[in-house]
Parts: structure tokens; sequence; C-alpha cells
């Protein structure tokens, strides 16, 4: 007598692995796109310290437009200055901030705001402000790290 499987009890646990998948996979997607969030918060707030030290400094923070220009690929000046050592461009879409500005309207480079997109999630961004001029800030005053996700800013940091 030769022992083997019907196809149906083939079938059936074809069917319980695919139920499986269904439920696994997006957990696990979730799961990852969760780490990636957490990894560039804890960056970011690497990076707002150091625009923090930077103005603590030199009275200012980085220039949006004027020499030397903060850099959205790079980080310069707060790189080479030795106050960011950071890799945040490997988390963020194109290894690059979406859009940075050092507005002047509480005197020259005493506010500054950072827009940033995760790489994994283009629908998550970030804000790291000290500012009232953030474009997702809709005009109220931002001092921290900021999620933005569906619509809403959550603080994640609180300045020390």
């Amino acid at each position: 007598m030769q022992r083997g499987f019907t196809i149906v009890e083939l079938l059936v646990v074809v069917m319980i692995i695919g139920v499986i998948s269904a439920i696994a996979i997006p957990q696990f997607q979730r799961a990852i796109i969760r780490a990636e969030i957490s990894a560039v918060a804890a960056e970011s707030k690497t990076l707002y310290g150091a625009f923090k030290r930077h103005h603590i400094d030199l009275d200012m923070y980085p220039y949006s437009s004027a020499s030397p220009a903060f850099q959205l690929d790079t980080f310069e000046p707060l790189v080479s200055l030795g106050y960011y050592r950071g890799d945040l461009q490997s988390k963020i879409l194109s290894g690059r901030a979406d859009a940075y500005d050092s507005p002047d309207d509480q005197g020259q480079n005493r506010e500054f705001w950072l827009e940033l997109t995760l790489q994994k999630d283009p629908t998550v961004r970030f804000l790291i402000a000290d500012s009232d001029n953030a474009p997702l800030s809709g005009g109220s005053y931002m001092d921290g790290i900021y999620l933005y996700r569906n619509g809403v800013l959550t603080p994640i940091h609180d300045p020390d």
C-alpha cells in the first residue's frame, strides 16, 4: 500500500499557508515602517541638537541662501563644523531633505525649519523646527521634532 497525501490535503495546506501569509506580510511591512519612523525620529533629535548647538555657538542658525547656505543633501555647514555626524540621508527620500529655511522675521537667522520625507513610506514626513514659519505648521510656533502623517502634525520631541 502506497502512502502519500491526497490533493485535498495538499490544497488545505496551501490555503492555510496563503491565509497566514496574507495576515503576516502586511503586519511585517507595518513593523518595518514603524522601525524606520523610530530610526528617523531618533536621528532627527540628533540633527535638532546640532542646529541648537550651532545657534548657541554662533548666535544664529545656518543660512538658507547666503553663503555658506545649508545644503539639503549633505547638511553642511553642520557637518563640517562638527555639529552633526549622523546618517539621516540614507533613510530619507532621495537622500536629501525636502526644504529648509531660516526666516528673518524674528531677526536674522533666529529661527529655522527643515522638512524630511521617509524613504520607505513617502506619506510620512518630519518637521524639525524652531520657527513659526514652517509650511507644515500652519503658522503655529514649532520647537522640536514633529511627525506629519495623514494630515496630522504630532510632536515627537519636546525641546530641552
